[in-house]
């Protein structure tokens, strides 16, 4: 990528004598083109030290206006904006292939120009690892606040992507009250992994909300995103095995749909047996490994549809299935697999730790839902390595979101429906994300 790719050519600012390695302030010049500064925008500045090869990364944090005297009276006033920036690091441009962003070690220069960061280079640093290497699957999940523009002058928003290679070593709280899109959001996330990466997808479902992931809505075409979301990475190609408590209303609902199920075809629906909801013991459980077996294999998607059973039958189903899974796992009867859990509360503890505490080794990770992360096990909780926070509104909740949301978190009580707070370990800073509409069809 060369230097007219990285920057917009029209500086927005000089670099003021408050600096340090983590902040610098800069004075906003007036702008003749259509670029803009605002908050929680990139801009950049040369490296004090290697110049233009190492353009320094940082976020505006804050914008402010002040007046100062000009003339010989105090009529005569000017008014001077000034932005304080956020350093996130350097990214060392003489490296084609590996651009990770580095730690600062000595502050910008007072009098340097701030430039804004052009729309490809942001997308090319955003969509790298924490070791520089570009991102083989990037999930795209959404957009953040942020905004770039393009060398064609447009105006873009910057995608949020999760990478897959992480996801699926590493388990993911969705957290948020009722009706912030928990659901969908997941949703999304479980489309991506099925289309880009093939990895056996296990959901439980306690209201059949999941059961038309594997079907493309049809105006994806309008849908799909440049670059991100192609048709080689979107076939809809993967099977769906549904496991129901009530098959045949499962079977009419897909009909209604114009979706055929059957053996030999892409989605199979099969009855889950009374004994499995009823008691969560050894029969049940290695009938439940055996079944299961079948299903969990790349490209497909297994899906628990506990629609119409009783909360405590429901509980039981869940619990038992996740064990079987686990042994099957341990055992080397089924591949690695992401298990999604649409309610934490309905699986049993002891085995959710279980699987917080050992799953990745084993190769299982983990997508846990909940309205209430105070209800989760601190033993799960401090496994999940990612978030994905929405609407808050509970103290407690909030309190135990504090240091997940970092400087964020005063928004959680805000946020509106497919608004979050993300954030992970493999991250830069907690980010503000609208998710995207999913490309399946909603039931």
């Amino acid at each position: 990528m060369n230097q007219n790719e990285v920057r917009l050519r029209e500086h927005v600012g000089i670099v003021t004598s408050d600096t340090s390695t983590s902040r610098f302030g800069f004075f906003v010049t007036s702008l003749k083109s259509r670029a803009w500064v605002g908050m929680e925008d990139y801009v950049m500045v040369d490296h004090p030290v290697f110049g233009e090869a190492c353009p320094l990364l940082a976020v505006v944090k804050e914008i402010r206006n002040y007046e100062q005297v000009v003339g010989a009276t105090v009529n005569e006033k000017t008014v001077e904006t000034v932005a304080t920036s956020e350093i996130l690091g350097f990214v060392d441009m003489r490296d084609a292939e590996t651009k990770p962003l580095r730690k600062l070690s000595v502050p910008p220069s007072p009098g340097s120009k701030v430039y804004l960061p052009s729309f490809e280079f942001l997308e090319d640093i955003l969509l790298r690892d924490v070791r520089g290497k570009a991102i083989m699957h990037p999930l795209l999940v959404g957009t953040i606040e942020s905004q770039a523009v393009a060398k064609s002058g447009d105006v873009k928003p910057l995608s949020f992507c999760l990478n897959a290679e992480d996801l699926m070593h590493q388990h993911l709280l969705i957290s948020g009250v009722s009706g912030c899109g928990k659901t969908h959001t997941a949703t999304v996330i479980i489309e991506e992994l099925a289309n880009k990466t093939r990895r056996p997808v296990v959901i439980l479902d306690p209201h059949r909300e999941y059961f038309t992931v594997g079907v493309a809505r049809k105006h994806l075409q309008e849908l799909r995103v440049d670059r991100l979301a192609t048709i080689k990475s979107y076939p809809f190609d993967f099977r769906v095995s549904l496991f129901a408590y009530d098959a045949d209303s499962a079977v009419k609902t897909l009909k209604m749909l114009e979706v055929e199920s059957g053996k030999g075809g892409r989605f199979t629906v099969e009855s889950v047996p009374g004994e499995w909801s009823k008691a969560c013991n050894g029969k049940a459980e290695a009938e439940m490994k055996e079944a299961l077996k079948s299903a969990v294999k790349p490209g497909q998607l297994a899906i628990i549809d506990a629609e119409g059973l009783p909360e405590n039958e429901r509980g039981n189903l869940f619990t038992c299935c996740v064990r079987a899974l686990w042994r099957a796992r341990v055992e080397g009867g089924v591949e690695p697999f992401v298990l999604a859990v649409e309610d934490s509360a309905t699986v049993e503890t002891q085995t959710l730790e279980r699987i917080a505490s050992e799953g990745r080794k084993a190769g299982v990770s983990m997508c846990l839902m909940s309205q209430h992360p105070t209800e989760i096990s601190r033993t799960v909780l401090s496994q999940t390595s990612a978030q994905l926070m929405g609407r808050t509104a509970d103290a407690g909740d909030l309190e135990c979101l504090k240091n997940m949301a970092g400087d964020k978190y005063t928004l959680l009580p805000q946020l509106t429906r497919g608004e979050w707070i993300a954030n992970s370990i493999t991250m830069i800073r907690p980010t503000e994300v609208h998710v995207r509409e999913r490309y399946s069809l909603a039931v």
